[in-house]
Parts: structure tokens; sequence; C-alpha cells
């Protein structure tokens, strides 16, 4: 079975409402979860050597690009694919996934304070599921998670 098959379109449909909800604010968010990362793994802060502003800028594109691409299991596959090797040139090992996650899901949740729940945390935690699993087999085909 699709990891995407976990996905149910309530699931699809809260995602894209709270980033919709959050876009106004995607700056803000961005700031946050890049905060949130170091903090909670500051070994990443290694990774960015680039400008971060055009990191965050290119932070929430990305995104944009992925809740968009959810209802579309080729589309979402192939950005998340080319995503993961473009990582892999920046040092990116399977197991920052985890703390990435965890600061996503930490300035959301910051970003949609009002409209934050269970339901929307969980179809969140689903997507990026999905898309990391994607993302570490696509540049780490031998990786078995521990």
């Amino acid at each position: 079975m699709s990891p995407l098959a976990t996905l149910s379109p309530a699931d699809i449909h809260r995602v894209r409402t709270s980033f919709d909800l959050m876009w106004p604010r995607s700056t803000e968010m961005a700031d946050q979860f890049y905060a949130r990362l170091f903090e909670i793994a500051p070994d990443s802060r290694a990774l960015f050597r680039s400008d971060m502003t055009r990191m965050k800028d290119k932070f929430i594109q990305t995104l944009a690009v992925l809740v968009g691409s959810l209802d579309n299991l080729t589309g979402l596959y192939a950005v998340a694919g080319k995503l993961a090797v473009d990582h892999v040139r920046y040092g990116v090992r399977p197991d920052h996934y985890a703390p990435v996650g965890e600061a996503l899901l930490w300035s959301l949740g910051r970003q949609l304070a009002g409209f934050w729940n269970d339901d929307v945390e969980q179809s969140w935690r689903k997507v990026y599921a999905v898309i990391s699993a994607r993302m570490i087999g696509a540049a780490y085909p031998d990786h078995r998670p521990a």
C-alpha cells in the first residue's frame, strides 16, 4: 500500500487549510522553524552556509509546493525525490529528518494557535511522515530505520 494512501481527503484538507491560514505569517513561521531546529539540533546549524533569509524563503516556497502536491502522488514524490538528492549534497543525513519534523510541527503550532488542534497536528504528522520517508528512501535507498 502506498504511504500516500494513509493521507485521507480530510488530512489533505486540514493541512492545506492550515497552511493557507499560516501563509500571511510565513516569514515569522520560518524564523521560528529555524530557531527551534537550531535549538534542538545545534549540529544542524553547520549545514546552513548560505544566506538564511534566502533559505527561509526557499523553505516556505518548497513547503507550499509540497502542500499543493498532496493529492498528486507522482508530483509529490518527484518534488520530494529531487529535494532529497539536493539535501544530500548539503550534508543532510537520515537522522536530521526527525528534528526537522519536530521543528516544523512546533513552529506551525505556534503560528496556528487558534486553529491548531489534535486533528490538524496528526494530519501534519502524517504528511511529514510520507514526505520524509520518500526523501530518505530517495536519498539513501539502502537506509533501514533504527
